[in-house]
């Protein structure tokens, strides 16, 4: 996709990796419109760029939030080519049994849903026009699970197979799908972390911004910005091969679909 002239909804795009998504898309010519559930975070984002962006309330986790952004965007705008769910949230680091209902439940309606009602509310127009582009923000966590960090890595590791499984049903109606699964990045998400990645420096987020960026513009599935990560990811996956042997019902020879 050339990017020069497109309209783009970045949501969490009042700071952190949703402010560098938004950057980078503006150096491309796109005309963005980031929404957040801050108003303040969205006017200083705003403010720094030069008052080149569209600012837009949404809770992401309300259907009818997104309903009426919609709608004010595509005003203003015209239809939205590229759809970025960002919008997140994290928690501390802790066993599984000292994390409350509550804050599982919130989490999840706002990392898991909220991706989930952003693409029901674009792909339909995407389709129809046969051209657009999700770009879905996962996580390091969610190629590599992390210890006392279960439920985060639980929503992301969703948000991935949510994506991948997108992609499947998009590419047919000319529709790109992109994952990011950044690691540990400049924005008030990583200033609330301690402990085990206190060490880790982050990096900037427009870097990663770009390379969304790239991936659109080379309709790329995957967008791994942290290369660090890859000794990780391959003993997971050597565990998970090494796994593999004998089927548990003798004589089985069935088959997986073809994806």
């Amino acid at each position: 996709m050339d990017l020069n002239g497109k309209v783009a909804v970045v949501t969490g795009g009042g700071s952190g990796i949703g402010a560098g998504i938004a950057e980078a898309l503006l150096e491309k010519g796109v005309r963005v419109a980031i929404a957040d559930i801050s108003a303040a975070h969205m006017a200083e984002e705003n403010e720094r760029l030069g008052g080149r962006l569209l600012t837009v309330a949404l809770d992401v986790t309300d259907p009818a939030s997104w309903a009426a952004m919609k709608a004010e965007v595509e005003g203003k705008l015209g239809p939205v080519d590229v759809l970025v769910n960002n919008a997140g949230l994290s928690h501390p680091f802790k066993p599984i049994e000292d994390v409350a209902d509550a804050e599982y439940d919130r989490l999840m309606a706002v990392n898991v849903k909220g991706v989930f009602l952003g693409c029901k509310a674009f792909v339909g127009g995407m389709k129809a026009r046969r051209s657009g582009h999700v770009v879905n923000v996962s996580s390091a966590n969610g190629l590599i699970p992390f210890g006392t960090f279960s439920v985060y890595s639980a929503s992301k590791f969703a948000v991935a197979g949510m994506s991948e499984a997108l992609h499947q049903e998009l590419a047919p109606h000319g529709v790109g799908v992109s994952i990011l699964y950044p690691g540990l990045t400049k924005s008030r998400m990583a200033d609330q972390q301690v402990g085990r990645i206190s060490s880790m420096v982050p990096m900037g987020a427009v870097w990663l911004g770009r390379a969304v960026c790239r991936a659109i513009e080379d309709n790329r599935l995957h967008v791994i910005s942290h290369p660090d990560m890859k000794p990780a990811i391959e003993r997971r996956i050597d565990v998970l091969f090494g796994d593999f042997g004998e089927p548990a019902e003798p004589g089985y020879r069935g088959a997986m679909p073809r994806v």
